[in-house]
């Protein structure tokens, strides 16, 4: 529960403070790891430096320790050299001799109650080591402590295979304790310094690296409906903000591209629509003024452009629904031959009424059983029908109209070929858009000019193709491919 508190709280925070966070703590961690390990490191060096200066001192000790012939001790004054630099004070340090069997043979210092442990060291040089050290942390048996902990160093001092005698060295660790403490200090005052350092270094850097992305926050709400041809800067460098910028200009360019045709259409819409109901009016306006009328002439003329408003609205009406993309079709398998023939039905009327002939080819290149698509039986069927009927459209009278499906392993292809004028070149780029007509006689064929941008639509939401060409001698080529299920 606390985890998804905080991890909800972390995902209110901006990526400023989020990137700064994510610094702060992969810096933080990896300086303190970084600095235990030099620290420990360190620790360890000085303690080995520590132990060699106490070595040291223990020969120079055991240099004036004398054994007799008989194992007698002499064990005069001490000579202590003062010329020696080492890491503990002089003259605190407290020396014993001791038997294996635990007598104490001598002793210079005052030690109290303080007894050295010496068994596990006789065992160890026993074992060949050449001394033992130990740390002493309980120290509270020495009278006048030195140092919170001493160092205690057993070094032997008969040169035989099991010595007998050891030279127990105890001094205070004054200077060591002091530079741990410290190094101790330093990282304790300095890690937090060094954090607030980074985090205030954090924050300004983020800052810094989202200024452009804050820059084209600015400059994208200032744009406006009106003002679609402006764009974001882009910035020099190479990097994930370039990128953005770059993708939020293809996105204004789509957005200006799709608000132009939607202008566009709106305009040619108007137009489409008001044509039959201006004539209308204008029929109506004479009927009411002339006394004498046909009203058959008049009421079928009307219906005709009643008809025609019906056609435009659903047409429109398809397109929408082209428009709305996947979400709105009826997915299923089809067999494109059945289309054609349910289209051929459809357009059997117009063909008739201009004498021109049907001509419908399958070709098998696979020579395998007939090939299925996948899509929306309605929209493929409108496909169809309207690439059929806009060939028939701009044949000439008394012409034939040829349909041509090819099978192939992994496409359908379905080719529509006319003997007509053809598609102007320069229009020819334009022919799939809304209210766009291709030929030179287009004033003289019916039709609103979106029955090809509706297939086109209907091409591209299947995945599909749809292309247009002229023959090389006269008349257009439209082909459509489909991927087979």
């Amino acid at each position: 529960m606390f985890l998804k508190s905080l991890r909800r709280l972390f995902e209110k925070l901006s990526i400023r403070v989020r990137l700064s966070l994510f610094f702060v703590v992969f810096f933080g961690a990896t300086t303190i790891l970084f600095n235990m390990v030099i620290f420990k490191m360190s620790i360890d060096n000085l303690q080995q430096d520590f132990d060699d200066a106490l070595f040291n001192y223990s020969v120079d000790v055991s240099e004036g320790v004398e054994i007799g012939v008989k194992g007698d001790l002499n064990f005069p004054p001490l000579r202590l050299d003062h010329g020696k630099i080492l890491p503990f004070p002089l003259g605190t340090a407290l020396i014993q001799v001791r038997h294996s069997s635990g007598a104490v043979l001598a002793r210079v210092g005052n030690f109290g109650e303080f007894n050295p442990p010496y068994k596990k060291d006789f065992e160890r040089i026993w074992a060949g080591e050449e001394a033992t050290y130990r740390t002493i942390e309980h120290i509270h048996n020495i009278p006048s402590a030195e140092a919170d902990s001493y160092r205690l160093i057993s070094f032997p001092l008969d040169n035989v295979v099991k010595p007998q005698l050891l030279l127990q060295i105890a001094v205070p660790m004054t200077l060591l304790e002091t530079q741990i403490s410290k190094r101790l200090t330093l990282l304790e005052i300095g890690i937090p310094v060094v954090l607030l350092i980074a985090t205030l270094g954090g924050l300004f850097l983020s800052s810094r690296a989202l200024a452009p992305v804050n820059h084209m926050i600015d400059i994208a709400k200032e744009i406006k409906a009106s003002e679609l041809s402006r764009r974001v800067p882009v910035p020099t460098a190479n990097d994930e903000v370039k990128k953005l910028a770059l993708t939020l200009n293809e996105m204004l360019d789509r957005i200006e591209q799709a608000f132009q045709s939607q202008e566009r259409f709106i305009a040619d819409a108007s137009h489409q629509l008001l044509t039959p109901l201006t004539i209308m009016r204008q029929e109506i306006e004479l009927l009411k003024k002339q006394d004498k009328v046909d009203l058959d002439q008049y009421i079928k003329s009307s219906l005709q452009e009643v008809d025609n408003l019906a056609n435009i609205v659903q047409e429109m009406l398809l397109l929408a629904r082209a428009d709305a993309g996947l979400g709105a079709l009826s997915l299923q398998e089809l067999s494109l031959e059945d289309l054609v023939f349910e289209a051929l039905t459809r357009c059997e009327k117009l063909a008739s009424s201009k004498g021109i002939k049907l001509k419908f080819n399958i070709n098998n290149e696979t020579q395998a059983d007939r090939k299925t698509v996948r899509g929306d039986k309605d929209l493929l069927e409108n496909l169809v029908f309207n690439i059929i009927e806009n060939a028939i459209k701009y044949s000439p009278n008394n012409d034939v109209v040829t349909i041509t499906l090819i099978w192939k392993n992994e496409k359908t292809e379905l080719v529509v070929e006319d003997n007509g004028a053809g598609i102007p070149e320069d229009k020819l780029p334009f022919i799939f858009e809304r209210f766009s007509r291709g030929a030179s006689v287009e004033n003289r064929v019916k039709g609103f000019g979106l029955g090809l941008a509706i297939a086109q639509k209907i091409a591209n939401l299947h995945d599909a193709k749809l292309s247009a060409r002229n023959h090389e001698g006269s008349g257009a080529v439209f082909s459509f491919e489909i991927k087979n299920f």
